[in-house]
């Protein structure tokens, strides 16, 4: 019997701990499930227990309660590092150190405008499948389009911001109302 045996049994009772008794940490977490309900670390005394102990259940819901923390708090360390990184980016008198982003989003538009470029120069050249570039063409719109549309909502809620207006809050229909209203 391995853990993943016991993952079912265990899932009933706590879904989360279940799903990773099945994954690669399944050792680790079976040997903090066995801990929690002070039995040996193996799949078969845990299995034993969760069968005849009606508390196990509330047991294995605690060990579930203390993933779901370290998740929460992993992710949490993990946005702050990101946050802080961004903030000495824009703190930043380097233009190398702070324009990397916009660098990089102004080097994709062109590459894309060139791939663009070239898919038109051959459908009219006539010397591929108009079809296949048809096709392509959609793609690289829609792919245009999707770039356009996430920079231009973030730049957004950047003005929004700098007037002091909540952007959550601002929806198009709440432009709508201001715009018909005279606001």
């Amino acid at each position: 019997m391995n853990w993943s045996d016991v993952a079912e049994t265990v899932g009933e009772a706590a879904p989360m701990v279940g799903s990773a008794l099945y994954g690669r940490a399944g050792g680790a977490v079976g040997s903090m499930v066995a801990e929690v309900l002070g039995v040996e670390t193996t799949p078969e005394a845990v299995n034993q227990v969760m069968n005849d102990d009606p508390e196990a259940a509330a047991k294995i819901k605690k060990v579930e309660a203390e993933l779901e923390q370290a998740r929460i708090e992993a992710r949490t360390k993990r946005l702050g590092q990101v946050n802080q990184t961004m903030r000495a980016e824009v703190d930043s008198d380097s233009t190398l150190k702070g324009g990397w982003r916009g660098f990089t989003g102004w080097m994709f538009g062109l590459s894309l405008g060139g791939v663009m470029a070239s898919i038109i120069f051959e459908m009219f050249a006539g010397t591929t499948d108009r079809i296949e570039l048809l096709r392509q063409a959609v793609m690289m719109f829609g792919v245009f389009g999707a770039v356009l549309g996430i920079d231009i909502n973030r730049v957004g809620k950047e003005r929004l911001a700098a007037k002091g207006i909540d952007s959550r809050s601002f929806t198009f229909m709440d432009a709508l109302k201001t715009r018909v209203a005279g606001k």
